[in-house]
């Protein structure tokens, strides 16, 4: 899911950047809360001369947070379809009238399904106690699948539609993603306390790649395979190839299982597929999900299931597939 971008309450950048350096937030910082990565940021510094980083005494990269501002509005203007090249060298008050506005509270409710409005109200309230309270609460009332499927995964979309709007900020989205990690890896543990019998195969190995910082997809796929009684293993997230072969050595992986949402480059996803895809026995599967564009077309040899819903389905021929002679 995209980041929101940071903004105060009249939507200028904040005085101070949250940094161990006042003047500036680090490069990883910038990637991590702009979803540019440090090669773009790089390339567009000296493409178009944008952003213009101070440096520390290390010499290494200072984004102030008005470059920072900037670089989110930019971000978000591409994800609308507009091409770098005419929009860096704009000033901030072009890019500022390009975005669309805020809306006030009551124009929630006509951007988001009515199911959704009461959740993004919560967190537009900044209510985290109650935000949590209420997803725990609807977890154990819908059960674990029909939460994720029903609940989760819908709401994670309006979320980032709202980021995409404009009607959120940093902190708000943040907020949402960690409680939502939160009440997930709670039923996904107490599903585990709950088992009565050993885990079952596929061993399912689940992780990020580099370049993609977004988990949340990664942990509902987890909860859905938990539910199948699927051995699971998860690294979290921005796992080098390189690690992600080993550690499918060391847990002796049946499947790995990768996560992406849109903000990693098309040819960055593809080019990590292919590797995992080339690198791997052909025993070991590969599942990919989420809402990159590169998924219209995988690699040979990589399954895309385009929903959760599909997951336990895949499962059941797994098992089918392998299942003693």
């Amino acid at each position: 899911m995209p980041q929101p971008p940071i903004t105060s309450k009249n939507n200028m950048p904040p005085d101070q950047p949250s940094s161990e350096d006042a003047r500036g937030l680090s490069i990883a910082a910038v990637e991590r809360d702009t979803g540019l990565s440090k090669d773009t940021l790089r390339m567009w510094e000296r493409r178009y001369g944008f952003p213009a980083p101070l440096r520390n005494a290390a010499d290494e990269r200072l984004y102030p947070a008005e470059q920072v501002y900037k670089l989110q509005l930019l971000r978000r203007l591409m994800m609308q379809g507009h091409r770098p090249g005419r929009i860096v060298a704009l000033p901030r008050e072009q890019l500022e009238a390009m975005t669309p506005r805020t809306p006030s509270p009551a124009g929630v409710a006509g951007a988001a399904d009515a199911r959704l409005e009461h959740w993004l109200a919560l967190l537009h309230g900044h209510d985290a106690e109650r935000l949590r309270r209420e997803l725990q609460q609807a977890q154990i009332r819908l059960g674990l699948e029909r939460f994720v499927t029903e609940l989760v995964a819908p709401l994670t979309t309006a979320v980032g539609e709202s980021w995409m709007r404009g009607e959120l900020q940093v902190f708000e989205e943040h907020l949402y993603s960690e409680t939502v990690h939160r009440v997930l890896r709670g039923a996904i543990a107490a599903l585990s306390a709950a088992e009565s019998s050993p885990l079952e195969r596929p061993r399912v190995l689940l992780t990020t790649m580099a370049q993609e910082p977004h988990g949340l997809g990664l942990l509902m796929a987890e909860a859905m395979m938990a539910l199948e009684g699927c051995h699971c293993v998860s690294l979290g997230v921005q796992t080098p190839v390189a690690d992600m072969l080993l550690a499918v050595t060391a847990h002796h992986a049946d499947v790995l299982a990768l996560s992406f949402s849109a903000q990693p480059a098309r040819a960055q996803v593809r080019d990590t597929l292919t590797a995992l895809r080339s690198a791997l026995p052909g025993r070991v599967e590969i599942w990919a999900g989420g809402s990159s564009p590169a998924l219209s077309r995988p690699p040979a040899g990589v399954q895309v299931l385009r929903s959760l819903q599909a997951l336990p389905r895949r499962v059941a021929e797994w098992r089918a597939a392998h299942a003693p002679a």
